[in-house]
């Protein structure tokens, strides 16, 4: 069984008829988790197996009545390693990291998963979950926070240049 089921996905990893994305170059606007935070979004496909994706965010983070706010600064780089292609969508293992600075200086390391399904030739939409190991410390402090397991919604709309 587990030898049909490794021949299976072998065969879909093969699968001549999937969608070319080698070699393209798209942009446009990623969604992550709760809070929203909103990204402008590359998408780089070395070849049809793998790409890169970097991304730019900011955030404004309000504490409530009286606690004023701050800001959020956001890079991350994810590469997406494509196992299973179809016609128009592609099974995505994402792996990468993330840079967040305001007081505190956080690194993280994510791993998730994904589906980029292509609307038409030029226009993609990306769904997937992404979870990690994170890493927090202070600017003026000796305070420092370390985290497992941080879940976060990956949502994004790339629009493909020929």
């Amino acid at each position: 069984m587990k030898k049909f089921l490794l021949l299976s996905i072998l065969a879909l990893c093969l699968n001549v008829n999937a969608y070319d994305t080698g070699g393209r170059f798209g942009m446009g606007v990623r969604f992550w988790g709760t809070p929203l935070i909103t990204f402008a979004d590359v998408k780089i496909d070395v070849n049809n197996v793998i790409g890169f994706e970097p991304s730019i965010g900011y955030y404004n983070i309000d504490y409530g009545e009286g606690g004023g706010y701050d800001h959020l600064f956001i890079t991350s780089l994810l590469m997406n390693i494509k196992p299973v292609r179809a016609e128009r969508a592609n099974l995505l293992f994402k792996v990468g990291g993330l840079f967040a600075n305001n007081h505190y200086n956080t690194f993280a390391i994510l791993l998730g998963l994904g589906i980029e399904h292509f609307v038409n030739d030029n226009f993609s939409i990306n769904a997937g979950i992404l979870s990690g190991f994170a890493h927090t410390s202070s600017d003026g402090y000796s305070a420092s926070l370390t985290t497992f397991g941080t879940q976060i919604t990956d949502f994004s709309l790339v629009w493909y240049l020929k």
